[in-house]
C-alpha cells in the first residue's frame, strides 16, 4: 500500500512537472513567434545572411546609436542661432523646429520596448514605430504652417513675425537652452513611456489573437481590409509580416513631402525678409532630407537585415544635415547683425541674469553694431527676382525642373487646413502605391546595397540640382537687373 502511494505521489509530481513545462512552452514559444510575426525573413536565414562590409548587426548598431547621438549637438547650436530675435524666424515654424526634440527622445523608449519586449528594431513593430514616426509628422507640419504664416507677414509688411515677437525682445541663452533640452526630452519619454505602459497589454492580445490561426480566418477586420484584398490580385509576392502599415508609411511620406514645401518656403522667406542667408538653410536641409530617404529606403525593402548600412548611412546624413542647418543658422543671425558669440564667452549670462536696463542696452548696441543695413527697394528687388527664378521666368525661356518644394507656391491660396487635407490626400496615395505596388516587383525582395543607395541619392541629387538652378536664375536676374 505504501509503495503504491508513493508511486502515485511521484506520478502526480510528474505530471505536474509535465504540465508546468508544457506550460512554460507554450509561453516562451508565443512570445518567439510574437517577435518572428515582426520579421520579414525566417531567423535562420538572417543568421546566415553576410553583411557586404564585414560588419556585424552589434556593430551597425552602435554605429547608428553613435552617430544619432553626436546629431544631437549641431542641431542643439542650429536652434540657439535660430532663436536669436533678429533673425526673425516666425514663432510656429520656430516652435515646429524645437519640436523636433519631443520626436528625437520619444522614439528612445519605444525602440527599447521594441528590443525588450519583442527582440526586434523599432522598425519591425509597427504599433510603436507608427506613433513615434508621427512626431516628425507633427514637427514638419508645425514647421510649414508657420512658415506660410511668416511669409504672409513679411509680404505684408509685417516683418515676417519673427521669434521675438512684439514688445521686447527675448533673447536665448545657454541656461534656456539646457531648460527646453530636459523639458521637451521629459514631456516625451514620459508621453511615450505612459502610452507604452497603457497599450501594452492590448497589443499583447492583439498579436495573441493574430497568432491564432483558428480566429484570424474567422476575423471579419481580416476581410473587410479591401485595398490589400485587391492588390493582392496582382501582386506576385505575399506581404512580409514586418512591412509598414499604410497608415505608418503615409506618415513616412508625408514628412518628406512637408520638409521638401518647407524648404521652399524658407526660401522665399529669406528674399522677403532680406536675408538672403536663409537659402544656406534650405541647402542646409538637403541631407536631412536624404535622410529621411534613407529610412523609406530601408523599409522598402522590408528592413532587410544586410542593409544595415543604409541606416547607419541615415545617422550620417542626419549628423551632415544637422551641422549644415547650424553653420547656416549660424550665418543668418550673423547677416541679420545678431549678437553670434556662444553664452560661455560671456560666462553663461543666462545664469546670472542681468537687469532689463542692461540688456536693452546691450540690444540695442548690438543692433546699432550689425552691419546689415538694407532699403525696402533692395528686399522688393531681391523678392521680385526670387520669385522669377523660381517660376522660370527668364529671358532664355527655358524649363525649369519641377519638384514638391512647389506646391509651397501652387496652394500659396489655400488655407492652413486646406494645404494640409491636400498634403494627407497626396500621401496617402503615394504610400498605397508604395504599399501594395511594391509587391509587384522583384527588387524589395532581394536587397543589394548599390540600389539601396541609388535610390536614396539619385532623387538627392536632383533636388540639389533643382536649387542650384533657381540660385543661378536669381543671380542672373538681379545681374540683369543690374544692368
Amino acid at each position: 500500500g505504501r509503495n503504491r502511494k508513493s508511486r502515485d505521489r511521484r506520478a502526480t509530481t510528474g505530471l505536474s512537472r509535465n504540465r508546468n513545462k508544457a506550460i512554460n512552452l507554450k509561453s516562451s514559444s508565443f512570445r518567439g513567434d510574437v517577435s518572428a510575426t515582426t520579421r520579414a525573413i525566417p531567423p535562420d536565414a538572417v543568421a546566415s545572411w553576410v553583411d557586404p562590409f564585414g560588419v556585424s548587426a552589434t556593430q551597425w548598431e552602435q554605429i547608428e546609436g553613435n552617430l544619432f547621438g553626436v546629431s544631437l549637438l549641431p542641431y542643439l547650436f542650429f536652434l540657439y542661432y535660430l532663436a536669436k530675435p533678429e533673425v526673425k524666424m516666425p514663432r510656429k515654424a520656430l516652435f515646429g523646429f524645437k519640436f523636433l526634440l519631443v520626436f528625437v527622445f520619444g522614439t528612445i523608449p519605444c525602440a527599447i520596448f521594441a528590443k525588450v519586449q519583442y527582440g526586434d528594431i523599432l522598425a519591425n513593430v509597427d504599433w510603436l514605430h507608427g506613433p513615434a514616426e508621427s512626431l516628425l509628422t507633427v514637427t514638419n507640419l508645425c514647421i510649414v504652417v508657420g512658415m506660410r504664416e511668416g511669409l504672409r507677414k513679411a509680404r505684408a509688411g509685417g516683418g515676417g513675425g519673427g521669434g521675438g515677437g512684439g514688445g521686447k525682445q527675448k533673447t536665448l541663452n545657454g541656461s534656456s537652452v539646457g531648460a527646453e533640452l530636459f523639458g521637451w526630452s521629459a514631456l516625451a519619454t514620459a508621453g511615450v513611456v505612459g502610452f507604452i505602459a497603457a497599450s501594452a497589454g492590448h497589443v499583447d492580445a492583439a498579436v495573441a489573437a493574430m497568432t491564432d490561426t483558428s480566429a484570424l480566418s474567422s476575423s471579419p477586420a481580416v476581410h473587410s481590409n479591401l485595398l490589400a484584398e485587391v492588390s493582392g490580385l496582382f501582386s506576385t509576392h505575399p506581404e512580409p509580416p514586418n512591412a509598414l502599415s499604410l497608415p505608418t508609411w503615409v506618415i513616412h511620406v508625408s514628412s518628406l513631402i512637408e520638409w521638401l514645401v518647407a524648404m521652399g518656403l524658407i526660401w522665399e522667406y529669406g528674399d522677403a525678409v532680406g536675408n538672403k542667408a536663409y537659402k544656406g538653410l534650405t541647402w542646409g536641409m538637403v541631407p536631412c532630407h536624404a535622410s529621411g530617404i534613407a529610412a523609406c529606403t530601408f523599409h522598402l525593402f522590408y528592413n532587410a537585415p544586410v542593409l544595415s548600412v543604409v541606416v547607419a548611412t541615415q545617422a550620417g546624413l542626419t549628423v551632415v544635415g544637422n551641422t549644415a542647418c547650424a553653420v547656416a543658422a549660424y550665418r543668418m543671425a550673423k547677416n541679420a547683425g545678431a549678437d553670434v558669440r556662444m553664452p560661455w564667452d560671456d560666462g553663461f549670462p543666462g545664469f546670472f541674469p542681468e537687469s532689463d536696463l542692461e540688456s536693452d542696452n546691450k540690444s540695442l548696441g548690438g543692433a546699432q553694431d550689425g552691419k546689415i543695413i538694407k532699403s525696402v527697394e533692395s528686399v522688393e528687388g531681391a523678392a521680385t527676382a526670387g520669385t522669377a527664378a523660381r517660376t522660370g521666368g527668364d529671358q532664355q525661356g527655358t524649363k525649369k525642373l519641377l519638384g514638391w518644394e512647389d506646391l509651397a507656391s501652387a496652394w500659396s491660396e489655400d488655407s492652413d487646413t486646406q494645404l494640409v487635407v491636400k498634403l494627407f490626400l497626396v500621401s496617402t496615395a503615394l504610400s498605397a502605391v508604395l504599399k501594395w505596388g511594391s509587391l509587384t516587383l522583384e527588387f524589395p525582395f532581394q536587397p543589394t546595397v548599390g540600389l539601396a543607395f541609388f535610390i536614396i541619392f539619385a532623387p538627392t541629387g536632383l533636388n540639389a540640382l533643382k536649387w542650384a538652378q533657381i540660385g543661378k536664375r536669381e543671380r542672373e536676374a538681379e545681374a540683369g537687373k543690374g544692368k
